[in-house]
């Protein structure tokens, strides 16, 4: 059946190609620089496929155990702007660690300017307020709390 459909389909090519006029040297020309134009984007598009094969490549090498449901849409986006894989993923990575130190440095601040873990037992520790408001017998029954609540007094 396919070889009755080619014959067919040569026999009116055949006939096409006969009951055309001759090309002329301009419509040659036309023609000639259209193949190349084509042939030239051909070539740029597989030369493109090649690297970006490469560049998958490269990546499941480097990064066989990523997680590719979690990266964020930055990643796709360094892929659109030709970014190769492996460095979109290691600047993700980076950006994350970044994140992280300065998530990681605000809590030492936050460390360093609080007044410390409280004894669940006695968790009362009061501000210079409170103890200016204090009769001075109450100052001597919490001296130690007021000596501990003193210590982060800024």
């Amino acid at each position: 059946m396919d070889e009755i459909l080619d014959i067919e389909l040569q026999e009116e090519i055949t006939e096409a190609d006969a009951a055309k006029e001759p090309a002329t040297p301009n419509e040659n020309a036309s023609l000639l620089s259209e193949l190349e134009s084509l042939r030239s984007r051909l070539e740029t598009a597989e030369r493109t496929a090649r690297e970006i094969s490469a560049g998958w490549r490269e990546f499941t090498e480097l990064y066989p155990d990523a997680d590719m449901s979690s990266l964020p849409d930055s990643f796709n986006s360094a892929i659109e702007r030709g970014i190769p894989p492996a460095a979109a993923y290691a600047l993700e990575l980076r950006r994350k660690e970044v994140r992280l130190a300065r998530i990681k440095a605000a809590d030492q601040r936050a460390r360093e300017l609080s007044a410390g873990k409280l004894d669940p037992a006695d968790d009362t520790l009061y501000s210079p307020d409170e103890v200016r408001a204090m009769q001075p017998a109450e100052v001597r029954k919490n001296i130690e709390k007021i000596r501990r609540s003193m210590k982060s007094w800024r």
